[in-house]
């Protein structure tokens, strides 16, 4: 928690967000996190209340009862005072011993249910993350756009006023300005709130600057043998044992209990004319079975295990299910693999270009057209380029979080 307040504190001076203190942050603030640590908290209070059927029970009663003159005859005294302390273990219940281990196997649960959890915010973190670099590299894309045409509106100036450009050259290249500059506004709001968004995810107040930027880098080699590492996976098939367990916490009811009791009691009688305190200590053994009760049991133990049938059938579906969204992530990546290395091609290319209108349009050859045309494809691929690294990235992490 000390670390957390200093990284807050050092971000507050100006310092880059890092993706790897964005996804600590995440972990630490987020809500499903929060949520998921109180309900492991609540499954550990479950093991004790469990627990508690197994450790011995001691109780205390107390009654006082006053008697009108018609009632209070023979030995019954007219104020009647009566009280029992006793002292309670369970010798054999096989109820209880089910549910501390139904208790025990629940925590289990939950603390799957908590990595699951954690690992699915890490993730949605990197996706917005990601996502926030992208709208980064838009912006400072059209920014370098706009720098462009600011400086093409001068040339063209020099030109109009030199008499070698017609005027509807200058009305194009202001229009153009004007239209960079819109452009420059609306991705500047757009990652505006797309950071004020993350604040929110993060639950801090207000994000700095992010460091980083959207790069290539080859895949990690994955065998499909890695998605039974897939917490999502773990935490069905636990549902699943919890389920069975479920069984044979119904069925334990058809058991007998045994348990033994020691007290210490007392009450106020008539003793040879006085009213006194009459007390002493009683011992013994109660063995409880329920011979029949309408059939409860046995629709409960039908109940529970229809429930493993279900749990059953959603582990097949969760299989199935994860186990094409890792196919897919694989195509997925496979593919953005081409498309980068093609964009990156068609970069160098387009680059050149513009590099060649520009320098032809500078000295007359070119119309300013043709230089539009050059910078459009050109920023057209580089935006698709950033967006292919985004979603390669993303696709990346995805693949991270089945083989998690």
């Amino acid at each position: 928690m000390r670390a957390l307040v200093l990284l807050l504190l050092s971000l507050t001076v100006g310092m880059a967000l890092t993706l790897e203190q964005a996804v600590e942050i995440a972990l630490k603030n987020h809500l499903s996190a929060k949520l998921s640590l109180l309900e492991l908290k609540k499954a550990e209070e479950s093991i004790r209340r469990a627990r508690a059927g197994i450790l011995p029970q001691l109780s205390f009663f107390y009654g006082y009862t006053r008697l009108s003159e018609e009632l209070a005859f023979g030995f019954t005294p007219k104020n009647r005072h009566s009280f029992n302390l006793e002292l309670e273990q369970a010798v054999f219940d096989r109820a209880v011993l089910e549910s501390l281990k139904l208790a025990r196997e629940q925590k289990e649960l939950q603390e799957l249910v908590r990595r699951d959890t954690l690992l699915e915010v890490e993730f949605q973190t990197k996706q917005l993350f990601y996502a926030l670099l992208y709208k980064r590299e838009v912006l400072n894309l059209l920014q370098e756009n706009l720098r462009y045409w600011e400086e093409n509106l001068r040339r063209t100036e020099g030109r109009f006023q030199a008499g070698t450009a017609p005027k509807v050259e200058l009305l194009r290249a202001r229009a153009q300005v004007e239209t960079a500059k819109a452009q420059v506004e609306s991705a500047r709001a757009d990652y505006q709130k797309s950071l004020q968004d993350f604040g929110v995810f993060l639950q801090i107040d207000g994000v700095p600057e992010l460091q980083g930027r959207l790069t290539y880098q080859p895949p990690p080699k994955v065998e499909e043998t890695l998605l039974e590492k897939n917490s999502t996976l773990r935490v069905v098939r636990k549902g699943l044992e919890v389920a069975k367990r479920a069984v044979e916490v119904q069925r334990a009811q058809h058991y007998p209990s045994l348990d033994v009791f020691l007290s210490y009691q007392g009450n106020t009688a008539r003793v040879g004319g006085k009213t006194e305190m009459v007390d002493g200590y009683a011992f013994g053994a109660r063995l409880s079975y329920k011979v029949f009760d309408g059939f409860a049991r046995e629709a409960s133990v039908a109940q529970a295990r229809l429930e493993v049938l279900k749990q059953a059938e959603q582990l097949k579906d969760s299989e199935r299910r994860v186990k094409a969204e890792f196919q897919k992530t694989l195509e997925d990546i496979r593919s953005l693999q081409v498309q980068i290395g093609a964009l990156e091609l068609s970069l160098q290319s387009a680059k050149e270009a513009l590099r060649l209108s520009t320098e032809r349009y500078r000295f007359g050859v070119a119309t300013q057209l043709e230089v539009l045309e050059a910078v459009s494809n050109y920023n057209s691929l580089l935006q698709s380029y950033y967006f292919a690294l985004l979603q390669y990235q993303i696709a990346l992490a995805r693949l991270e979080r089945l083989t998690r």
